[in-house]
């Protein structure tokens, strides 16, 4: 019934969609007589009537035929019916859900020409720099004859330094084709900029997010976090980790279905004795305490090959949806020195966080944002919920003949695997292409071995060597191909059959166990069927696999030891298939409801920090885009500053007052305090505010220059919410991180915005006293070529 339901609600989507689709053909009998002069001049008559107030909706169907009889001229590929109803569905805001192989890459190009022609601020995202280039470059020509502009978002060499200016040369374009990290990086930067030509960003109008689920749901629990100054490194984790090496498991309690790890009573008196502290629970020892905890975390909840794995003495994170390797990221608060700690390798730096942002929020700052999947239905609901967005399925050109067979069932690992290279051998004698698909690098490199030992030539597809991905998933589909990988498998980069293949039935997608997500088991399915190919999946389960016994919840897989005594007879009775298949299936289900649940509280987390930093970021831009400083009333600020000073110490005396004064407002003041001043609070403010106003005239007196005193001004505004922001962000990235290791998800969210709008409060107050004290103690000097260089206090 549901399955009728929603396939009911896509056809009348689809039905609405296709009202717009019969608009696009009815042009393209007049476009195709038009010279190649007058179709390349529709852009300028499309940008003419925006400018007159003419919405892109009243103009897509023109702007979409254009484009379509432009790609079938300049890159010879016409656009099919259902790439234009996908194309609609995303210029409105929504999912498209197409299959692998229907040509998402052309489809693209619809809703890019038709925003780009507002102007700039138009992303193409996609997960890795390979496809962002590929798409970039096979699409350049179209939009470039169609007389837009289009750039790759950033230097295809690795460790390029960007010179200045360099990055804004890249964004000014129409349309610019990214990854969604280096989107994320480049925001948060561009929001850290100290002058207005420093600033490289557009506005951000509309993005088009390739492998949307991917990206704003499976990645939308790690957040891009910019580092900076380094934390005081303590000289505790190689003793940590050498006494959590020597706990039993009577020492902790463990969950990992909530990913949750912690000493019990005897623990903590194992700590006690192996470290000779009592009491623990005490203030001299939270070092330790967070240590052993952050130990425990990255000894039990992380996994060599799956979570993470060491290249070249670091520890790299890998995306655990995808399996690609995350570089450059590191876990938050010590987590990241904790693992570097078990592996043995030296530790590097615990920075602070100076900006961060998640994907989810990173998008919503667009005008507009739609994506693509092939897999995009199974995320609907979280789409719908946190996003308002609605998925629609749009329908193959052509049948999908591939035959996704059930699953083989077995009691235990080596059963399985064993049927698996015996599978594998089979369809490798009629020649038909394989991918054999795992969820670990260690079982990817298992079969490749095993599979090398009985002479079959395989590939290997792995986080390590990801930089082969794209040529050898495109080599996946030869006659007599095998092909072994992680669940990356080559997202956006279709597995095309030679002729053989073909004949022979297409490629055999096998995998060797359900993954915790269906969607990701949908899109491993498929990599064989894509435009009518012939192909089959199949996938493999035992009770030892890792879903089912991190999410499992059943009698039958505390038997699983006397039950595989009886194996061959059991794994053909159809009752005991059907339970360990009903296992299998509820341990997913539970394991998708808990990365729903995950990425809802992350979306909580993050809705202080996102208020906080679009008013810090609308502030600072308001700074920096400043013609002059009169509407910024200094006076105020000083006198709340000296109020709030003289209301915190009801009792002042005059060397408490004279050591403010040469913290904050002059350290060159060397007079006795007027008679009169500490007879009042008043007096005192008085006596404060007439100390900043000659402060004031006598640094204008040293600059002695308009331009420069307004840079000045500028400056010190800009210290004073950086300096205050920085710590803030990095306050609330611990914050987060202490709280969610409380029970009750409810109440720490609420204890999390609690402490987050107390301490935003408190930052308001810091940054009007930094503002005194860098428009005050700064030290102005000028270089010898006259340029003014500010130290600020």
């Amino acid at each position: 019934m549901k399955k009728y339901i929603n396939t009911s609600i896509n056809n009348v989507r689809l039905k609405s969609l296709q009202k717009v689709l019969k608009k696009v053909i009815s042009y393209a009998d007049r476009y195709v007589e038009y010279s190649d002069a007058e179709l390349q001049q529709q852009t300028m008559i499309f940008k003419e009537r925006i400018a007159k107030g003419k919405s892109l909706d009243s103009i897509l169907p023109e702007a979409y035929a254009v484009c379509r009889e432009a790609s079938r001229r300049v890159i010879g590929l016409y656009h099919k019916e259902v790439q234009i109803l996908g194309a609609i569905a995303m210029h409105q805001g929504n999912i498209a859900e197409m299959q692998t192989g229907e040509g998402k890459t052309l489809t693209a190009t619809l809703p890019l020409y038709l925003n780009g022609l507002k102007g700039n601020g138009n992303f193409l995202i996609t997960t890795n720099d390979y496809l962002a280039k590929r798409d970039y470059e096979e699409m350049k020509p179209l939009f470039e004859w169609l007389g837009l502009t289009v750039n790759l978002g950033f230097v295809d060499v690795p460790g390029h330094t960007y010179k200045p200016g360099e990055k804004k040369a890249l964004y000014d374009a129409n349309i610019i084709y990214t990854t969604n990290g280096i989107l994320g990086f480049d925001y948060l930067i561009d929001n850290l900029a100290d002058h207005i030509k420093s600033k490289f960003m557009p506005p951000l109008n509309y993005a088009l997010i390739d492998e949307i689920d991917s990206i704003i749901l499976d990645a939308a629990q790690t957040p891009l976090v910019i580092s900076g100054v380094p934390r005081v490194q303590s000289n505790l984790y190689a003793n940590v980790k050498e006494f959590i090496d020597t706990l039993t498991e009577d020492d902790y309690e463990l969950d990992t279905s909530q990913k949750e790890v912690y000493l019990n009573d005897k623990g903590v008196e194992r700590v006690k004795t192996y470290f000779n502290v009592d009491p623990l629970f005490v203030e001299d020892n939270f070092d330790l305490i967070r240590i052993v905890n952050l130990s425990l975390r990255a000894k039990y909840l992380f996994e060599f090959n799956t979570d993470y794995f060491v290249k070249d003495g670091d520890v790299v994170l890998i995306d655990s949806t995808t399996g690609r390797m995350l570089t450059g990221t590191k876990l938050q608060s010590g987590l990241h020195q904790a693992i570097e700690a078990r592996e043995q390798v030296k530790l590097s730096p615990d920075l602070s966080a100076m900006a961060t942002i998640t994907f989810q929020n990173l998008f919503m700052q667009f005008e507009n944002f739609s994506g693509m999947s092939a897999t995009a239905k199974l995320g609907e609901r979280e789409f719908t919920d946190l996003y308002s967005k609605v998925v629609i399925q749009v329908p193959t050109d052509k049948p999908v003949i591939r035959q996704d067979i059930d699953d083989k069932v077995f009691i235990d690992m080596d059963s399985k695997n064993r049927c698996i290279l015996d599978d594998v051998i089979e369809i490798h004698r009629t020649g038909r292409p394989i991918l054999l698909i795992t969820r670990t690098a260690d079982a990817a490199e298992y079969f490749s071995t095993e599979l090398f030992k009985v002479d079959i030539p395989n590939n290997l597809l792995i986080a390590r060597n990801v930089a082969k991905e794209a040529q050898m998933i495109r080599e996946a589909g030869h006659h007599k191909a095998v092909t072994v990988a992680t669940s990356m498998a080559g997202r956006g980069t279709d597995i095309k059959l030679d002729k053989d293949s073909l004949a022979l039935g297409g490629l055999a997608v096998v995998v060797n166990e359900h993954m915790e997500n269906s969607r990701v088991d949908r899109q491993l399915r498929g990599r064989a069927g894509r435009q009518g190919d012939p192909g089959t999946s199949q996938i493999y389960i035992s009770l030892e696999d890792y879903l089912v016994k991190r999410w499992g919840n059943d009698r039958m897989i505390d038997n699983r030891e006397r039950l595989s005594q009886h194996a061959d007879r059991l794994e053909n009775g159809r009752l005991l298939i059907n339970r360990i298949k009903n296992i299998v299936k509820k341990a997913q289900i539970v394991s998708e409801e808990q990365g729903v649940i995950g990425r809802m509280m992350s979306n909580e987390f993050e809705k202080s920090i996102s208020i906080q930093r679009m008013n810090v970021y609308q502030e600072r831009d308001r700074v920096l885009e400043a013609a002059e400083f009169s509407s910024f009333d200094f006076t105020t600020i000083a006198r709340e500053t000296f109020m709030r000073f003289v209301e915190e110490h009801p009792d002042l005396d005059e060397r408490t007052l004279l050591a403010y004064i040469y913290t904050t407002v002059s350290f060159q003041y060397d007079n006795d305090l007027p008679e009169d001043t500490l007879e009042s609070k008043e007096n005192i403010i008085a006596f404060l505010m007439d100390l900043f106003k000659k402060q004031l005239q006598e640094n204008y007196k040293i600059i002695n220059h308009e331009a420069m005193y307004k840079e000045y001004l500028q400056k010190a505004i800009l210290k004073a919410i950086d300096s205050a922001w920085i710590k803030q962000v990095d306050q609330l990235s611990q914050l987060k991180h202490s709280v969610t290791n409380r029970n009750g998800h409810r109440s720490s969210v609420s204890e999390y915005h609690r402490v987050a709008l107390e301490s935003y409060n408190g930052m308001s107050l810091k940054i009007y006293e930094s503002i005194v004290k860098n428009m005050c103690l700064s030290i102005i000097n000028f270089d010898k070529k006259g340029n003014m260089i500010i130290h600020f206090p």
